[in-house]
């Protein structure tokens, strides 16, 4: 079920000390003073609520140099809570998704731990999980049926873990058992990040035993970076079991990374 999608070329040379070390500053002020942003998820069905977070993960992205792109379909493509599933790149990847979705994110508990994304994560109402408690996953279950109880959406990583980009890993099917059994529909969506010749930036990956450090400062040395977010069609369950609703999300998102780029509305987002 894995397949390449497309290759890195070799990418400009990285910013100065300085020049990396003061964008690192403006954003390590700027996660602090998110301490101080309002925590209460907007709700998907009072779309003309105001949403701080969202404001704030923007402008962290704009910090980091990050132009995020939208393509595909429209955001109200859906209406009401649904399961946001994507791939999963960067622990920027939170931030993108946040700053264009009220979701509730499903992470591993490691991340509450990190700097910079630990403190987004947690702000933005993240169930996290122990991978290797099946308890936790329960409880997962549990948190997600609850969220979209209260009309709130939850968006999950079902490759399980980070890859360089190239690739799509198979997807976990257990989340999507919350689907098959609510009705509730499924959003697909492609992240992939640019550098300016518009070809695939590795460089932003965060992958295998790397410290989040290190993966920070690798970052911070690329002038700007090109975030595309596809939005696919979402897939709605109609009697599918979980199987084959990781299946059809896994193609879905697949899709939406090989598909050549026209943004929302025939102009770009942010």
């Amino acid at each position: 079920m894995t397949s390449d999608l497309f290759s890195a070329v070799p990418v400009s040379p990285p910013l100065s000390f300085p020049s990396r070390l003061l964008r690192g500053l403006r954003a390590a002020a700027h996660v602090f003073r998110g301490i101080f942003v309002p925590k209460q998820l907007r709700k998907n069905d009072l779309p003309s609520s105001p949403d701080p977070l969202a404001d704030w993960c923007r402008d962290l992205l704009s910090l980091l140099g990050v132009d995020l792109t939208l393509h595909g379909e429209q955001k109200t493509a859906v209406t009401g809570p649904f399961l946001l599933v994507s791939n999963h790149i960067s622990w920027m990847d939170i931030c993108l998704i946040r700053a264009l979705f009220p979701v509730r994110f499903i992470a591993k508990e490691e991340i509450a731990l990190w700097p910079v994304v630990g403190p987004s994560a947690r702000n933005a109402g993240t169930l996290f999980i122990g991978r290797h408690r099946l308890s936790s996953f329960r409880e997962i279950l549990s948190g997600v049926r609850d969220s979209m109880e209260e009309h709130i959406s939850v968006a999950v990583f079902p490759e399980g873990t980070t890859t360089t980009g190239d690739t799509l890993l198979p997807f976990r099917t257990g989340i999507f058992d919350v689907c098959a059994k609510t009705g509730r529909p499924v959003l697909p969506v492609s992240i992939r990040y640019e550098n300016s010749r518009k070809t695939s930036l590795a460089t932003v990956s965060y992958t295998g035993g790397e410290s989040f450090a290190r993966s920070f400062w690798r970052t911070l040395g690329e002038s700007r970076i090109t975030a595309r977010v596809h939005i696919g069609s979402p897939v709605f369950p109609e009697g599918a079991n979980r199987k084959e609703l990781a299946r059809e999300s896994w193609e879905r998102v697949r899709e939406g990374l090989l598909t050549p780029p026209v943004p929302v509305s025939g102009k770009e987002s942010h």
